[in-house]
């Protein structure tokens, strides 16, 4: 009973973890007016080979042309809010998630669509989300995702429970 317990409690913490870090494609900023990058490979800590972009905060990745990009180890003194894009498959592809540390240091994640090797991390060092989000659009995680979660930990519970009766 109590390993049953700490199962749920755990996928409740999962759960409350994806839902707080994955905030994709937002909008960031300076906090010193000259920001730093690093971007590495899900399997090396060493710099990437990985093309990033800085767009403009209401540029469309599908058409627009990056601000700036670099490959592995940058900086850019931003003008204003901007957003960020991986270069893969000949197209830009936004973040799909981040996690923020202590300070002003974001760990930012892209998937590669198709390959084997598939995500790429992106350190950003004085960089902070926006206050104003309306810079583009936001594609919301659809309720369907999250009910469809749901469903298939309450099947996983039910399999679990029968397994130890």
């Amino acid at each position: 009973m109590k390993t049953l317990l700490s199962l749920r409690l755990g996928l409740a913490v999962c759960l409350f973890a994806v839902s707080t870090v994955s905030s994709a494609g937002i909008i960031w900023e300076s906090t010193d007016g000259n920001s730093n990058f690093l971007g590495v490979s899900f399997s090396s800590p060493f710099p990437s080979g990985d093309t990033f972009g800085i767009f403009a905060a209401n540029a469309d990745l599908s058409s627009a042309a990056p601000l700036y990009s670099f490959t592995g180890v940058g900086s850019y003194t931003p003008a204003g809010a901007f957003k960020f894009g991986l270069w893969t498959g000949g197209a830009w592809v936004s973040e799909d998630a981040n996690y923020g540390f202590s300070g002003n240091t974001y760990l930012l994640s892209f998937t590669k669509a198709g390959l084997t090797n598939t995500l790429s991390l992106l350190y950003g060092f004085d960089i902070k989300p926006a206050a104003d989000q309306s810079g583009g659009s936001v594609v919301p995680l659809p309720a369907s995702i999250w009910f469809m979660t749901s469903a298939l930990l309450g099947f996983l519970y039910n399999a679990r429970r029968k397994t130890l009766a």
